[in-house]
């Protein structure tokens, strides 16, 4: 649940943007804003792939990672394709001055949206990683057959004993 409400989230944060910006010029502290409550919504959807819980099971704790990428790929993707793109085009076709504040509240409220989603899917890369080897020193002994990856059941040298 986190997840879909923090990219909703960051979704309606760049449309509050853009509708502010509608018909005011661009401040930089306005702009900080947006990308602030973008970034800050991008970090309740991470709730869920940072701490997933002490009963999660390996197939949770990739679930909501995939999650979690799913749908933020899927709404800077989508704002893009079915947002700014198209509202560029329209604006181009009806011949829309360039220097006009619609043009710049669609650039900088797309823009926002973007950044925010990009840090988002870096940091949940990371924090993954570090919620799964979490996870796994907490499960028991190591080489347990539920917490290994594909990597580690492929042969590659999982640091255990060899009988030596």
């Amino acid at each position: 649940m986190w997840i879909v409400v923090g990219n909703a989230g960051t979704l309606l944060s760049a449309l509050a943007g853009l509708a502010h910006y509608w018909s005011r010029p661009l401040s930089f502290a306005g702009c900080a804003v947006v990308q602030l409550a973008c970034l800050v919504c991008q970090a309740v959807a991470l709730i869920p792939v940072a701490w997933p819980g002490r009963t999660a099971t390996p197939r949770d704790v990739a679930g909501f990672s995939d999650l979690h990428q799913g749908l933020t790929v899927t709404t800077l993707c989508g704002s893009w394709i079915f947002g700014v793109f198209p509202g560029a085009g329209l604006f181009i076709l009806f011949d829309v001055d360039v220097n006009s504040p619609p043009w710049a509240a669609v650039f900088v409220s797309g823009t926002t949206l973007m950044m925010a989603c990009i840090a988002g899917l870096i940091t949940a890369t990371i924090v993954s990683d570090k919620a799964r080897t979490q996870h796994r020193e907490t499960a028991g002994p190591p080489g347990g057959s539920d917490w290994e990856d594909s990597a580690d059941s492929a042969g590659a040298d999982s640091g255990g004993f060899d009988g030596d």
